[in-house]
């Protein structure tokens, strides 16, 4: 097995006549491998020193409000953290299953959101609303994180820089609708079994924030893995009506995200 990082004592002892797979889907920072141990699944993220630390906090803090992978080991050396949790069970709604019955995949997501919804932010201490988002934004841009040849070319036709892209996005913010955000409601961080929605993975950005960003978010995954017409299907199980301009501006800005 090819680990990208020095694994720590810790990591060696938990990991000793287990098997390890590489999971390569997503769009993590981290190194992650899925883990057989005596007849249970975990999995280990390996990252950069700082990388994991948001993610092991909020999982942590949602522990028995958010169905969402229990910590086993969270571990760090100089340069390097591990996270170690358990399986939630299930797969991905994007699955071979979901992608073949897209119209249960579109329920399993409803009712993941209505989770999210449930949670309560009054006690949250995690705050990534409109104003975090962009301030993330403008960094990438100054940074030259992010280039023009990245971008959608429709983007570009519109804008025609990055700066005015950021200078767009900030003229038109608008105040949130508070709730709990998971921050990255892409279909790969969905997990369900058959018709039961059973957890999410990659809670590292989430918090309170406006709810059209996972919305948003959400949809294009959508679009992407079930095709335009599921969109529709899934605001009517939520019983929601799309605001276009606030869903289109935060696709807008996920462009500028790395």
């Amino acid at each position: 097995m090819n680990f990208n990082y020095k694994l720590s004592e810790k990591v060696k002892a938990f990991i000793t006549d287990a098997k390890l797979e590489e999971i390569s889907i997503g769009c993590s920072d981290s190194q992650v491998f899925k883990i057989e141990k005596l007849d249970k699944i975990y999995f280990i993220k390996i990252s950069s020193k700082g990388n994991l630390t948001s993610e092991y906090e909020k999982l942590k803090w949602l522990d028995s409000k958010l169905n969402v992978p229990k910590i086993v080991l969270y571990d760090c050396t100089d340069d390097t953290e591990y996270l170690i949790t358990e399986s939630i069970g299930g797969e991905m709604v994007c699955s071979a299953y979901y992608l073949n019955n897209p119209e249960i995949g579109i329920k399993v997501i409803a009712d993941a959101f209505k989770q999210i919804y449930k949670v309560n932010i009054e006690n949250c201490p995690f705050n990534v609303s409109i104003d975090y988002k962009l301030s993330l934004v403008e960094n990438n841009v100054k940074n030259n994180l992010i280039h023009l040849e990245d971008l959608k070319e429709e983007t570009v036709k519109k804008f025609g820089s990055l700066e005015n892209i950021v200078k767009f996005l900030k003229d038109h913010k608008f105040d949130d609708e508070r709730c709990f955000s998971h921050g990255d409601t892409s279909l790969p961080n969905i997990f369900a079994s058959g018709d039961a929605f059973t957890g999410f993975i990659d809670v590292g950005e989430c918090g309170i924030a406006d709810k059209w960003f996972d919305l948003a978010i959400c949809e294009k995954s959508i679009r992407r893995n079930y095709g335009d017409q599921y969109v529709p299907k899934f605001y009517k199980e939520l019983n929601i009506v799309p605001e276009r301009d606030k869903i289109d501006y935060y696709l807008l800005m996920m462009e500028l995200y790395l």
